[in-house]
């Protein structure tokens, strides 16, 4: 098992209306075919935030290092058609 993680390339709006970056981890089976599991995962955030997001693929050093700089994220999870959890990070743009 892999866990994935996706940077959303615009911001996002939190419940009180500020703009915040999207961090999103997915635990995802070895082998799987990437592409596929971004497609979904963009599905799922469009799905919640009622915003289509281009989102990149990142490293796990790179996912949280915008989380340390940012430590006051919001989290949530959603899930995917398939059953699987994808959690998200809502950080505050300062």
């Amino acid at each position: 098992m892999a866990i994935l993680y996706f940077l959303g390339e615009e911001a996002v709006q939190n419940d009180q209306q500020q703009d915040c970056c999207l961090i999103v981890e997915v635990p995802a089976p070895d082998g799987v075919d990437n592409q596929w599991v971004q497609q979904a995962v963009e599905n799922a955030i469009e799905e919640q935030f009622g915003k289509r997001v281009t989102l990149w693929s990142v490293n796990e050093d790179e996912a949280i290092e915008y989380l340390e700089a940012l430590p006051d994220a919001t989290h949530g999870a959603l899930q995917l058609a398939t059953g699987v959890a994808l959690f998200y990070h809502l950080a505050r743009i300062v």
